[in-house]
């Protein structure tokens, strides 16, 4: 059973890095709350993270939003909306983007980065080994030269890796074969039935401006609320709030038209209520019906896109509080390295 650990109308600042320490509800007792709380503030951090999502640690659920929190080892990050980077020593960071998840893990030379859904990007430029993990391959490299690009992994077992600067060592496991990954050779696995679209940040509205890119789609959650839109090219662009709510939930009549989606997934429609595709694990796969003369042999690949972020979900650049919003929630599990707050 989670407990619920309420975020209080008072402020503590600590360390220069977080304010708003949660109010821990008489639910738990006395000493619980404040040492877990302790726990995460004790020790070493091993990174800090920045922006929008959830952070596990120490037993604790911890929203942010648009804030600051410092990391423990083998600390959990999920995102939906937004995007949380991670930023470790030097000017090393790694960025989760939405609908995705990712656990960060201290070895002895550096980091892993287990990835468990979404696109990371990443920019290493000094100092730490950082390596990469999905369920179908291993990224890795023996040196420290800088690196820069971005990781896709989805659901449906797609692993892709594509670099700006440097280059990385790719582990296919079901294969078991090895691969570069560079500038000019990307890598991409176990795509099979699915057409990845491209999709640049030129897509995205730029900042301060409101209302959709010419030829955009808007896109809505179940209960109604604008989660991004669809661009004319056919990428995703994660961006809540980007028009106004419908004045009503998506129709039952409308969701019962959902196939079974995989778990986790979450359903999008557009403004009459059609359903369009889903999202999980950074990837948006667009709801292709089959062709009715297909057949077993040469069957219609599925169109997918990376969602992108788009500048009103941005939890990186522009958040304004150093703070949590908010419930935490406390759940039962083995204690994890404890940390404490760092100034990047």
């Amino acid at each position: 059973m989670k407990i619920k650990i309420y975020r209080p109308l008072y402020g503590l600042f600590v360390s220069g890095v977080l304010t708003g320490m949660p109010f821990m509800t008489p639910v738990m007792s006395p000493l619980q709350g404040p040492r877990a709380w302790a726990e995460t503030l004790s020790s070493k951090s091993i990174g800090m993270a920045v922006g929008t999502g959830t952070i596990s640690q120490n037993q604790l659920d911890i929203p942010l939003s648009g804030g600051k929190f410092p990391l423990s080892d083998s600390a959990r990050i999920s995102t939906e909306g937004g995007s949380i980077r991670v930023l470790f020593s030097g000017k090393n960071w790694v960025q989760l983007g939405p609908y995705g998840a990712m656990r960060v893990v201290k070895t002895e030379k550096g980091y892993r980065v287990k990835i468990e859904g979404g696109e990371v990007k990443f920019h290493l430029s000094q100092g730490d080994l950082v390596s990469f993990e999905s369920p179908s391959a291993l990224i890795f490299s023996s040196t420290v030269d800088p690196k820069e690009g971005s990781l896709l992994v989805s659901s449906s077992d797609i692993t892709s890796i594509t670099m700006k600067k440097g280059e990385y060592k790719v582990e296919d496991l079901a294969n078991k074969k090895e691969l570069f990954a560079t500038i000019t050779h990307p890598v991409v696995l176990g795509a099979g039935s699915f057409e990845l679209l491209s999709a640049t940040s030129d897509e995205v509205v730029p900042e301060g401006s409101s209302g959709l890119p010419s030829g955009a789609t808007p896109l809505f959650g179940a209960d109604g609320h604008s989660v991004g839109y669809l661009t004319k090219s056919g990428g995703f662009v994660s961006a809540p709030g980007i028009v106004s709510p419908l004045s009503h939930p998506i129709s039952q009549a409308s969701l019962s038209n959902v196939p079974k989606l995989p778990a986790g997934s979450k359903p999008f429609f557009d403004k009459h209520g059609k359903y369009m595709g889903y999202a999980k694990g950074g990837l948006f796969v667009y709801n292709d019906p089959p062709d009715d003369n297909e057949t077993d042999k040469k069957k219609k690949r599925r169109r997918a896109a990376a969602i992108i972020l788009g500048t009103l979900a941005a939890g990186v650049v522009g958040f304004t509080a150093a703070g949590i919003s908010g419930a935490f929630t406390s759940h039962p599990g083995p204690p994890v390295k404890p940390v404490t707050p760092f100034l990047p």
